[in-house]
């Protein structure tokens, strides 16, 4: 019988245990299988899930919040995405603010980074074996392989497998007892294809990540990271590794196959990487875990260029704006022009109400990067801040043509338009917005609003009209069926 997704999707960000990277740290809890999965799920059905998940989990409101670590995680993913092996080389990155040790791979291209599996990498080769581990499921198409088995050996075995998942979302012990009573039964077959497709998905994604130009060696090390982690948890580990043990063999063979690869190592990013995980601790860590002094001693004790501009983001973020711009002005040269440093002190400014330096070195890495989602962010912040909000919304709407399933952009573009008068604009981006977060009854509403508008010119009724064309297209994603 036919399942209809939306209520599958409904809470769906962590479906996604299925292929989660808690994965790579064991063997996957659903039974993954073989090549025959097109003859009941398609390519297009899968994508078009894939549509409706993404919109859930940008609906769920879990997001990061910084364009400065979801811009580097898009680009790093999208380095990979080319030797992946994906037939549909459309994914779709979700930037997930927690720090759980985790991300995931979900049908239609949907990949999603959890902030602590960042924070776990010690280099930026670590995190590409991770994101590379999971395009590897994807282009293996394991979740139509498990839906395929299921359907096969058991006809009810997923709706109980996936009212599991969807409990654990909001309870993940509840949630294991459920997947444990459900597959008992049938626990040795799925640990095998568990083991087979987390094999295919090392063997693949390590293979893939030596292609893309990383050290093949950064996957076992990731592993070995894993495993010590879940050695150090004792006795209450987090749920994933008490119900997806780890294995010492698993590191040993990645190991043996990263040695039998050829190593064509492009150049390390690891600045790029430092600096996305120092954003990450000060955003988390501060006042929650460490306090301010936490950061300044490290510094003290070990003045790197990394520890001092951790302790700089941790100053502003504590509001000692110009002690952290003094520190910025006295990093090497190398780091004050990075890009990520620039946008980081661009930021700072901006929060300080110090707008026209701030704009000005905005103004000057959008020229430089034209088409970079970070820059024209933060760029249309600050003119917001600076009461522009024309000025605003042109930077939005360019950002929005190369970036448009930014939700970001739009929500802040309709924040622009209403505040420069433009109505029908403002209902435009406003409808843009909430069918990217999954809410086509409030976009509808919105168009209609916008059709009501006196001011609606010829050229916006025919923007509509295509609106209300994709507005059904997405309600179909969360009608899909397999």
């Amino acid at each position: 019988m036919p399942c209809t997704c939306r209520k599958i999707i409904k809470q769906l960000a962590p479906l996604l245990m299925a292929m989660s990277f808690t994965s790579i740290t064991a063997a996957n809890t659903l039974p993954l299988l073989g090549d025959y999965s097109s003859s009941i799920i398609s390519l297009k059905t899968e994508y078009n899930l894939g549509q409706g998940i993404i919109r859930e989990i940008r609906g769920a409101n879990q997001s990061i919040d910084d364009p400065i670590v979801e811009a580097y995680v898009r680009d790093l993913t999208l380095e990979l995405v080319p030797s992946s092996q994906l037939t549909d080389q459309r994914v779709s990155i979700a930037v997930i603010g927690n720090l759980s040790v985790n991300a995931f791979a979900a049908p239609g291209g949907v990949l999603g980074i959890h902030a602590g599996i960042i924070l776990t990498a010690q280099s930026e080769a670590e995190l590409a074996s991770v994101i590379s581990h999971e395009l590897a499921h994807l282009s293996q198409r394991h979740f139509a392989e498990q839906l395929e088995r299921q359907r096969i050996n058991t006809p009810f075995a997923i709706a109980s497998l996936l009212t599991g998942i969807l409990v654990a979302v909001a309870n993940p012990e509840l949630g294991t007892a459920v997947l444990t009573s459900t597959t008992a039964s049938q626990a040795s077959s799925q640990l095998a294809f568990s083991r087979k497709n987390e094999q295919e998905a090392d063997h693949i994604g390590m293979l893939n990540l030596s292609k893309a130009g990383f050290d093949p060696m950064a996957m076992p090390n990731m592993f070995s990271r894993l495993l010590e982690l879940q050695r150090l948890q004792g006795s209450s580990p987090p749920e994933f590794l008490l119900t997806h043990p780890s294995s010492s063999s698993r590191v040993s063979d990645s190991k043996n196959r990263a040695l039998s690869l050829t190593n064509q190592r492009k150049g390390n990013n690891d600045i790029d990487f430092s600096i996305v995980q120092a954003r990450i601790q000060v955003k988390y860590f501060l006042r929650q875990k460490h306090p301010l002094n936490h950061f300044k001693t490290k510094a003290k004790q070990d003045p790197s260029s990394i520890n001092n501009f951790t302790y700089a983001l941790a100053l502003a973020n504590a509001h000692h704006y110009q002690e952290s711009i003094a520190i910025f002005a006295k990093l090497p040269s190398l780091w004050r022009k990075h890009i990520f440093v620039r946008l980081s002190l661009a930021q700072i400014l901006t929060e300080s109400s110090q707008l026209t330096k701030a704009q000005k070195t905005l103004h000057s890495l959008n020229k430089i990067y034209p088409d970079n989602s970070a820059v024209q962010l933060l760029l249309a912040r600050n003119h917001l801040a600076g009461q522009q909000p024309g000025k605003a919304a042109t930077v939005l709407t360019q950002l929005t043509k190369h970036d448009p399933d930014n939700a970001d952009a739009w929500y802040l573009l309709a924040e622009a338009q209403g505040l420069a008068g433009q109505k029908v604009l403002l209902h435009i981006a406003r409808i843009e917005y909430f069918q990217l977060v999954g809410q086509v009854q409030r976009a509808k509403k919105q168009l209609s609003f916008a059709r009501r508008e006196q001011s609606l010119t010829p050229k916006e009724s025919y923007i509509l009209d295509d609106l209300e064309v994709h507005l059904e297209q997405v309600e179909s994603y969360f009608k899909t069926k397999f």
